[in-house]
């Protein structure tokens, strides 16, 4: 291959043979992706979008070489989510590549987030009552032959995600190898914002994860994650949060309270009961609010 036809393939949009992308910003995708990845960026939102920028070259614009306006807004809002999250994950890409690509080729076009962010929404803080009601009723399911772990990994896994303030997906990314049993900690690793920590169980709550953890290894020995799931290694957030309002609808508060309770609103609720014992116990609120 003559010097000008790699130049053109590398710095003019030409497409890479055996690459994941095929269209005329194949290289520059492959490229930004590796750079990511070097600098120990996960963005597999990026990557999933790339994607779906490349499909989108190659059928509605295919012979365009430059990143510009036109192209950039055309894709962005070519989705059928209403989502406004969604929109501006696809405009973070193009800012993304744009960037990567602007020293590479001077008409670039850098994209702006033209969206405001929507205000979240205030959770639903639960009750002490509705905390034991719901955890009676996690507690209550009985064993079915399909899904076979749903009544063990129900209890535990819910009274994980507010006993320690987790995440839903830090739940069910959780490894047998990153919670320790012995001395009831648990590592998180490559969390939100790529920040990893480690969380401090109660002696009561990690007195059940060693019963969970002894009757789980006789169903499903030698599991990779803590929480299995019966079709696939692990539970996903969609799993979980079908899982809990499957408990939510049998609760005597569901559908009358002015929010609706979500799986996420578990740890809201754990940050509230934390912040009011500080306040009551005299300590350092200051501090505290660190580590929450």
């Amino acid at each position: 291959m003559c010097f000008k036809t790699l130049w053109n393939r590398m710095f003019k949009g030409g497409t890479t043979m055996n690459g994941r992308f095929k269209s005329n910003f194949a290289q520059y995708m492959e490229s930004l992706i590796k750079e990511k990845h070097n600098s120990g960026f996960s963005l597999k939102y990026m990557e999933k979008h790339l994607d779906e920028f490349d499909w989108f070259c190659r059928n509605n614009f295919p012979n365009k070489v430059s990143l510009d306006k036109e192209l950039v807004e055309a894709w962005v809002y070519h989705t059928k989510s209403k989502s406004i999250q969604e929109v501006q994950k696809r405009f973070r890409t193009m800012m993304h590549l744009g960037n990567y690509m602007l020293p590479l080729r001077g008409d670039t076009y850098i994209t702006k987030n033209k969206l405001k962010r929507a205000k979240p929404k205030e959770p639903h803080i639960f009750t002490d009552a509705q905390l034991e009601e719901f955890f009676r009723i996690c507690d209550g399911l009985k064993a079915v032959k399909y899904p076979p772990y749903r009544h063990l990994v129900t209890s535990v896994m819910f009274r994980l995600i507010y006993c320690c303030g987790l995440r839903n997906s830090e739940a069910c990314n959780l490894k047998c190898s990153e919670i320790n049993l012995k001395d009831g900690t648990i590592k998180i690793y490559e969390s939100k914002g790529h920040k990893n920590r480690v969380v401090y169980m109660s002696a009561d709550l990690t007195e059940l994860c060693r019963k969970y953890d002894s009757v789980m290894e006789t169903k499903n020995p030698g599991r990779e994650y803590f929480f299995p799931s019966s079709r696939a290694a692990k539970y996903n957030n969609t799993s979980v949060c079908r899982l809990f309002d499957n408990i939510l609808r049998k609760t005597s508060f569901f559908g009358k309270t002015s929010k609706k309770p979500t799986c996420h609103g578990l740890r809201h609720t754990f940050a509230v009961n934390s912040m009011r014992k500080c306040i009551e116990d005299g300590g350092n609120f200051d501090i505290m609010i660190r580590y929450l």
